[in-house]
């Protein structure tokens, strides 16, 4: 039990929810844990319902708002942890999460450790929500492995950060979160680097992280603008920087250009010159066939006999028609 874990916790306009992700973290079963909350310029109740939960064992920051990575690096500053849980203010952490994951690492030194995920919609049961399992596996490759998240066959897969339990070793090799930049992905660019810098990875057999989504948007990761765009093209720029200063095996370079043409297809026909920046890099990792599904067989239809340019244009036409007339 002499392994300490810092449990860190960015937090923007989160009054509703920061309670039980503070609860959670004191819930944990493993017993020595601090936590560390950072609260990023909310103009809520954020601030003051933390500070209800403030002790010796919860500490909490308050600075103006700079993004959550800049969060995430004030709470990383402060931690003295020989582990890092990093844990958003909406979501949370089953009990067993932390002591499952540090059982593992202590037998598996500089290996990450991954849980489970259940995603779920705020408002519904989060134990009746998506049980997600795909990222948490054993793999003494942390390259192949992030070859195989990035989606080198098609789609990329996703692991919400809060799975991850960190050694610091191996999160000082890392270094900070990139918090030049706002982006969406920032989560992505990080923990790149950290598998890069790990020994590879042992999957949790129990425990989970409860990841809250929103079915109107409400999530910075899910905001449409060009600043979050510009953001992800900053962050997978980043990450193809890391991948292929290790690897030159196609299939690297395979799920790179898939990733620049989701990119490419989710900024078309807003902004049209990132749409244009991200199929270039895609040309540059060697193009691609992938194109992202539209998610409606209409929209997939219109894509076969069409295009898929021309048949983002019909769609974003048919919404703006549809929004004026509402």
């Amino acid at each position: 039990m002499n392994n300490k874990v810092s449990i860190l916790i960015p937090a923007y306009n989160a009054e509703r929810f920061v309670g039980a992700a503070l609860q959670s973290a004191l819930d944990q079963t493993w017993p020595n844990t601090e936590i560390i909350l950072v609260d990023d310029g909310s103009k809520d109740q954020t601030l003051a319902v933390a500070k209800r939960y403030e002790s010796a064992k919860i500490k909490i920051v308050h600075q103006k708002n700079r993004g959550a990575a800049a969060a995430r690096n004030t709470a990383l500053r402060a931690a003295q942890g020989d582990f890092l849980q990093y844990l958003d203010a909406d979501d949370f952490l089953s009990r067993d999460k932390i002591r499952e994951q540090l059982t593992l690492l202590e037998k598996n030194s500089n290996y990450l450790s991954v849980s489970a995920a259940i995603y779920f919609f705020d408002g519904e049961d989060p134990d009746s929500g998506l049980l997600e399992r795909s990222g948490a596996v054993d793999t003494d490759d942390p390259v192949q492995f992030l070859m195989q998240l990035l989606g080198s066959e098609g789609a990329t897969r996703t692991v919400p950060y809060g799975a991850w339990l960190t050694p610091r070793s191996v999160a000082s090799c890392a270094g900070p979160w990139d918090d030049s930049v706002r982006s969406p992905d920032d989560d992505g660019e990080y923990f790149a680097r950290v598998m890069l810098a790990s020994r590879g990875i042992r999957a949790s057999k129990a425990g989970r992280y409860y990841y809250r989504k929103f079915r109107q948007g409400g999530s910075y990761s899910t905001t449409y603008s060009e600043i979050n765009l510009r953001g992800r093209l900053h962050s997978l720029n980043c990450k193809a920087n890391y991948l292929l200063a290790r690897t030159k095996d196609p299939r690297a370079y395979r799920a790179l250009a898939n990733r620049y043409m989701d990119l490419a297809f989710g900024a078309y026909p807003a902004f049209p010159k990132l749409t244009e920046e991200a199929l270039q890099k895609a040309k540059e990792m060697g193009d691609t066939n992938y194109i992202p599904p539209f998610g409606t067989w209409k929209g997939d239809l219109l894509r076969k006999t069409l295009g898929w340019k021309a048949a983002k244009r019909i769609h974003a036409t048919y919404h703006r028609i549809a929004g004026r007339m509402q």
